[in-house]
């Protein structure tokens, strides 16, 4: 039996700016929302004030940088309090999780960046490499690069497994992979495609109301993009196909990509649409209330087909994705504050990130300067290293439960079992040989549909009828594609012969017109009409034989 699919999101106000309803709870300002199958609040944590892209949510805590502050707090989801207040030398911007949520990584307003092992306690900073504060971060799908954006129009590629390696600790090597200057003012927004491949690309909007697309492995402009207004926020597409933008007049934008008429592989690299900025002539999406102000925060649903977007006003809204109409608001009254921060939190089983098999069950405050031991400089693991986490092991019964349909909602291609379920129902309908996997019947899952014959037993005439048809077919096919081989076979020997005859020619020149210098003539004399005929008899003789 299949429970029922939840969905879930996380919302975070700034600080509050009217009376609290009575149906929220006091200094509440982080909630949890059930999504689906019913819009509902389902908890809440206390004393907090976040500023855009200042919450990161894992399976097991919510972070949350205080607004003004150089502080982060921690909440764990499973008791739903506050389990610790994390203080830092800087004051935090930003915020994002990386290697499997096991590494939180903090911007701050002087252009560094911290990295926090959660499960250790181990802290790497960086050099101030932005001018500015730093407005946003973001990470890859396979946590292998990170990358910054700032105040100052730049934005840094950094190499995850560099700046987390022992062998950099203590040290000021902690240097940018590539940097990225093609804006002209400050980024206020920025999103990474969720591609784990080399093709992947960033999105960053500036406040010179422009979008580039570029690609951080060769930092490369793709595309630019005229907004209409300054953007506040951005979200990308769950199939890299659209771009959603935020303004600050309440609206909402819609960019798609790829439009109708372009190839849908590989558009974006397409050099001839590099050079001139486009100009998008998609609709706003304008909320039924104009007081409802600004737009703050944007995320998407599991299947990419609602959009919810968070306002200045504290009103939450969610829109159609296909259609562009707004659909409800979804809390029955305004949060207190503005919604600066709202996450779309994965479904249950249905996470396509692959389980490190560890659970971090209590967050280790950071550590300043420890893990310095003196042979960390050739990158050996300090003797005082140490994790607090728990180790999960599934057990073996639970995997074997797991249908091939589940499987396949996380694999990255079609499994082979899945495709030879599909060739033993064909085969069963035309009562052909059930198909094998090295070797070995296949074997139908409880979860499958198939699609069973009746009690009279073999297939009908149709169906045999069409096999006929489909193998007669076939057949000509092959007696087609035998009939171009010979062709093809017998051309290669006459070029062959007629190559081999031009060789023996220009050999005969040469040693004629050698002969012809010792003799001290001086040039070649040239061949007469007897000689051609003899040579051509010499090759046909040569044929014959």
């Amino acid at each position: 039996m299949l429970n029922m699919l939840t969905e879930h999101f996380v919302a975070a106000i700034g600080a509050s700016t009217k009376k609290v309803s009575t149906s929220i709870a006091k200094d509440a300002s982080i909630f949890l929302y059930e999504h689906l199958p019913l819009v509902a609040p389902r908890s809440s944590f206390k004393k907090s004030a976040t500023q855009p892209n200042c919450l990161a949510v894992s399976d097991s805590h919510i972070f949350a940088a205080q607004a003004d502050k150089a502080v982060v707090h921690v909440y764990s989801r499973e008791r739903g309090n506050q389990e610790a207040t994390v203080p830092f030398t800087e004051r935090v911007t930003c915020l994002a999780l990386a290697c499997d949520d096991a590494v939180l990584v903090l911007g701050t307003a002087e252009g560094r960046l911290l990295l926090w092992e959660i499960a250790s306690g181990r802290q790497v900073t960086t050099a101030q490499s932005h001018l500015q504060a730093v407005t946003g971060l973001v990470v890859d799908a396979a946590s292998n690069f990170l990358i910054s954006s700032s105040l100052d129009s730049t934005c840094h590629v950094w190499s995850i497994p560099a700046l987390l390696s022992f062998a950099n600790a203590g040290t000021q090597a902690l240097s940018p992979v590539h940097s990225f200057s093609a804006h002209r003012s400050a980024i206020r927004a920025m999103a990474i495609g969720h591609s784990e491949s080399f093709q992947n690309i960033v999105f960053t909007a500036a406040e010179d109301k422009t979008c580039l697309v570029w690609d951080y492995q060769t930092c490369t402009t793709l595309r630019t993009y005229l907004l209409p207004y300054v953007p506040t926020t951005m979200t990308v597409g769950t199939d890299d196909r659209a771009l959603f933008f935020g303004y600050e007049n309440g609206s909402v934008q819609r960019i798609d990509l790829y439009g109708p008429g372009s190839t849908p592989i590989d558009t974006l690299h397409d050099n001839r649409r590099t050079q001139a900025p486009l100009q998008p002539k998609s609709k706003l999406w304008e909320p039924s209330d104009k007081a409802i102000g600004a737009t703050c925060s944007l995320t998407l649903s599991f299947d990419g087909m609602t959009l919810l977007s968070g306002h200045e006003s504290g009103a939450i809204l969610s829109w159609d994705v296909v259609t562009g109409q707004m659909k409800s608001i979804l809390t029955q009254g305004p949060l207190p504050g503005p919604v600066h921060n709202l996450s779309m939190l994965p479904i249950p089983d249905f996470d396509a990130k692959t389980s490190s098999g560890i659970r971090i069950e209590a967050v280790t405050k950071p550590r300043f300067g420890a893990f310095q031991a003196a042979d960390s400089d050739h990158g050996a693991v300090p003797g005082n290293y140490a994790l607090n986490v728990r180790l999960q092991v599934p057990a073996s019964s639970v995997e074997s439960k797991q249908s091939l349909f589940q499987q396949s909602l996380s694999a990255p291609y079609f499994p082979a079992g899945v495709l030879d379920e599909g060739l033993g129902e064909l085969a069963s309908w035309t009562g052909g040989p059930i198909p094998t996997t090295n070797g070995h019947p296949v074997d139908h899952d409880e979860d499958f549909m198939a699609l069973e014959q009746t009690e009279s037993g073999p297939p009908d005439a149709m169906a045999q009828q069409q096999v006929i048809e489909l193998k007669a077919q076939l057949d000509a096919l092959r007696r087609v594609q035998q009939t171009s081989f010979d062709k093809m076979e017998k051309l290669q020997v006459e070029r062959k012969v007629l190559l081999q005859r031009e060789h023996d020619r220009m050999v005969r020149q040469a040693i004629k017109g050698a002969a012809a210098k010792v003799n001290g003539s001086g040039t070649a004399p040239m061949e007469s009409d007897s000689d051609e005929s003899e040579d051509e008899l010499m090759d046909s003789d040569g044929d014959s034989n």
